[in-house]
């Protein structure tokens, strides 16, 4: 079902830039990642409560508290607050709200904060099945995250979804990033297991448009298409395998391969950049890019904070659920 070129004979054919335009491409791409890892964590939160619709329905009724399960991917005592709209077991469109507070942690580390809506439109048996989500002031750490969603549940194979999304990305340096987004995950595992979500194995495939907008109001326009497959073990904070293509204005600047060590089922924070520089191993962890740092200042020197920005923040009120329901 995929196919890729990487012409590895051949090496990657970048074209001569300065060594400025150089390091604004791996920023570029840098950035990129992590609004791939957080569009990864909102995907994956929708996932799990919209094909939990039916026992979340018959709990809202019973008047029960949201217990979760100890194999589920939230840190001991954190889950986001619910709400739904409808309480029949029959009405539709379906409204879920998932309040995440100032603070809601994962196993993985991440930190998330604020509100993520879901309206689904029919009954999943439907052809008429759809939903459509929508994030207000969702952080992922410190990556401010708004706009919509709409995810279509492949009718035929159960284990395909597909996104195509409208999203504003605001680091926490000021850096904005508007992007658009079709993306197709696929389950290998962990699908059949809704209760257990560390067994969960997903591939994406996919294209991204977007323009960035640094601290200092300059911008750029790129594009991103992934050659590889990316791989996503539930667990990881990062992705384990695949390769992604960035452009500017149509030219190739960079190369990210996420399975450059050929680990694919361990997490790691580490892929291989490849840009008119060369080749070099970076930490997805510094969120930002230091491989000329020694020789050049680029822009405003894109700092971001810590991976856990904001874990330091107060628990949300949902400490009262059981962690181990």
């Amino acid at each position: 079902m995929f196919s890729c070129n990487t012409n590895t004979d051949e090496g990657i054919d970048i074209p001569g830039m300065s060594d400025e335009q150089t390091l604004k491409s791996a920023e570029i791409t840098v950035a990129e990642v992590q609004a791939e890892a957080a569009v990864a964590e909102c995907n994956y939160e929708v996932e799990f409560f919209a094909n939990a619709e039916r026992i979340l329905r018959r709990w809202w009724q019973m008047g029960k508290f949201f217990g979760w399960h100890n194999k589920l991917r939230y840190f001991e005592n954190q889950c986001p607050d619910l709400t739904i709209e409808h309480s029949d077991s029959t009405a539709y469109p379906l409204t879920i709200t998932l309040d995440y507070g100032d603070s809601t942690v994962l196993n993985n580390g991440k930190v998330l904060s604020g509100e993520i809506v879901l309206v689904i439109s029919a009954p999943r048996n439907s052809q008429d099945y759809s939903r459509l989500v929508s994030f207000n002031d969702f952080m992922v750490d410190s990556m401010l995250i708004n706009g919509t969603t709409e995810v279509i549940v492949d009718k035929v194979d159960s284990t395909f979804r597909k996104f195509e999304s409208e999203l504003t990305f605001v680091y926490p340096d000021g850096t904005t990033v508007t992007r658009s987004a079709e993306r197709v995950w696929q389950w290998l595992a962990g699908l059949d297991t809704p209760e257990i979500q560390s067994d969960d194995v997903v591939i994406i495939t996919g294209e991204v448009t977007g323009t960035i907008v640094w601290p200092d109001g300059t911008e750029e326009t790129y594009s991103k298409i992934i050659t590889t497959p990316l791989k996503r073990l539930a667990m990881c904070r990062y992705m384990v395998e695949g390769v992604v293509e960035v452009r500017i204005d149509g030219n190739l600047v960079s190369v990210l391969d996420y399975g450059y060590n050929e680990s694919g089922e361990e997490c790691d924070h580490y892929a291989l950049l490849s840009t008119n520089a060369g080749d070099e191993v970076i930490d997805l962890s510094e969120k930002h890019y230091n491989g000329m740092a020694k020789q050049y200042q680029y822009r405003n020197q894109h700092q971001y904070t810590g991976e856990n920005g904001n874990q330091n923040g107060s628990q949300n009120q949902n400490n009262n659920h059981n962690g181990n329901g």
